[in-house]
């Protein structure tokens, strides 16, 4: 658990962690979790969840793992108004603020645990989109919600279409809803339909 209001102790924070070999952090910031939005604190189960993932699917030591959530406040009324919520009380800062607190926490991790890959999880759309474009020339990132659901899906289709005996640029496609898994899927389907051969601009 890191607060924002914890700004400029986040190195000496991490180095509490007992564990010094880090590989995998799975963080989210609870904006944006599942299908029923911003859950502020009450959204650390999915980092915990999906990192449980990494050991019963690949077989990652669950000492190598470390689930985090950055609270940076919450914007959902009921949750402020709870006595019971363990958050940070307060709405959510400004984008400059917000990123500027991912900022020295990526720069954190990467000088206390230097072989770890920081795997985002469940942040609001846009803040998932402009993250990875923030980090992924720099840092080992990986967002499941933009990149993994993206992969997963463009397979099924490239599949189907082997099936079908067509081609993806001969499918028309829908898209319920522009959320990170929806915008990581399309970009990831308009370069595949251009190593098919169509322009981006017909892609698009």
């Amino acid at each position: 658990y890191l607060s924002i209001k914890r700004r400029g102790h986040v190195k000496e924070i991490l180095r509490n962690w007992p564990q010094k070999d880090v590989r995998f952090i799975c963080v989210t910031d609870g904006g944006r979790i599942l299908g029923l939005g911003d859950l502020g604190a009450n959204g650390m189960g999915i980092p915990i969840g999906k990192l449980q993932l990494y050991t019963a699917a690949a077989a990652v030591p669950p000492q190598a793992l470390l689930p985090m959530y950055l609270d940076a406040g919450t914007n959902n009324e009921e949750l402020l108004q709870d006595p019971l919520y363990l958050g940070l009380r307060e709405r959510r800062p400004s984008t400059a603020d917000l990123y500027s607190f991912v900022d020295e926490f990526m720069e954190a991790v990467q000088e206390v645990f230097p072989n770890c890959c920081v795997h985002f999880e469940d942040w609001t759309g846009v803040d998932a989109v402009h993250l990875l474009e923030r980090y992924r020339d720099r840092y080992c990132i990986y967002n499941d919600d933009v990149q993994g659901t993206a992969g997963i899906t463009l397979a099924g289709m490239i599949n189907s279409t082997k099936l079908k005996g067509t081609k993806l640029k001969d499918e028309r496609y829908l898209f319920l809803g522009a959320g990170s898994a929806g915008i990581g899927l399309a970009n990831l389907l308009c370069s595949a339909l251009v190593q098919q051969g169509m322009s981006l601009k017909d892609a698009q």
